[in-house]
């Protein structure tokens, strides 16, 4: 399957989207570089093609030591002290692309205050979808939290 994803991060009033590196266990990384982008449907356009351009950097897996002594590039990016001041006046939205489809999922807080994704707001469309459009629903979504528009 060919898979590529794309997360996006909206915390004081900006987006932040980092590489994603898939390490040889499977898993996503964040890695950097993280681009940062105005909410509006241009900015966030150029942002993500820069993440699309990167694609999934192959990487082995960390060791435990390099996982702790690891610099998290997203916090780095946006300031933030940790993921849980993130979440807590944030948002996250995943853009999955598939072999059959183009899906976007967003999040909400779980009763721990950690991000998962809501699964009454994830939209699924075709893979003829123009990327405005899908951006134009994420923004839709953003404006409608009060909380990321300050």
């Amino acid at each position: 399957m060919n898979l590529r994803l794309v997360d996006i991060y909206v915390w004081r009033g900006k987006a932040y989207l980092p590489v994603l590196a898939r390490l040889e266990s499977g898993v996503f990384l964040i890695i950097e570089p993280v681009y940062t982008a105005e909410l509006n449907v241009e900015a966030l356009l150029s942002a993500v093609k820069k993440v699309l351009a990167a694609g999934h950097p192959y990487r082995p897996d960390p060791t435990r030591e390099e996982m702790r002594r690891r610099k998290d590039p997203l916090l780095a990016a946006t300031k933030a002290r940790n993921w849980k001041e993130l979440a807590r006046t944030g948002a996250s939205y995943g853009i999955t692309w598939t072999d059959k489809e183009i899906r976007v999922d967003m999040s909400r807080l779980d009763k721990r205050g950690r991000w998962e994704w809501d699964p009454t707001k994830t939209r699924i469309f075709s893979l003829d979808t123009p990327l405005p459009d899908i951006i134009a629903v994420i923004l839709e979504d953003i404006q409608s939290r009060s909380e990321l528009v300050k």
